[in-house]
């Protein structure tokens, strides 16, 4: 009797899946957070081996939404003078 030790194929794309859900969710967490494309950093979270390439820039990206508003005490503060 042979034993198969390869993994199967679906077993490791689930296991992937796995993995990518909860960066899936911190994606989008920090896309609403930052005033990103919500939807593109939710699908790139989804995928499975760019999820974990991705992570990274996700977490350093600047945020948007501070970025405007720091903006706008710059120039208010610029017109006020």
């Amino acid at each position: 009797m042979e034993i198969n030790s390869d993994p199967s194929p679906i077993l490791t794309l689930a296991m992937f899946a796995i993995y990518s859900i909860p960066i899936a969710i911190t994606a989008y967490k920090l896309a609403k957070e930052k005033g990103r494309n919500v939807k593109l950093w939710t699908v790139l979270g989804c995928l499975p081996i760019v999820s974990f390439i991705c992570l990274p820039f996700f977490v350093g990206a600047a945020n948007l939404q501070l970025e405007k508003k720091i903006d706008e005490i710059i120039s208010r503060r610029t017109n006020s003078n």
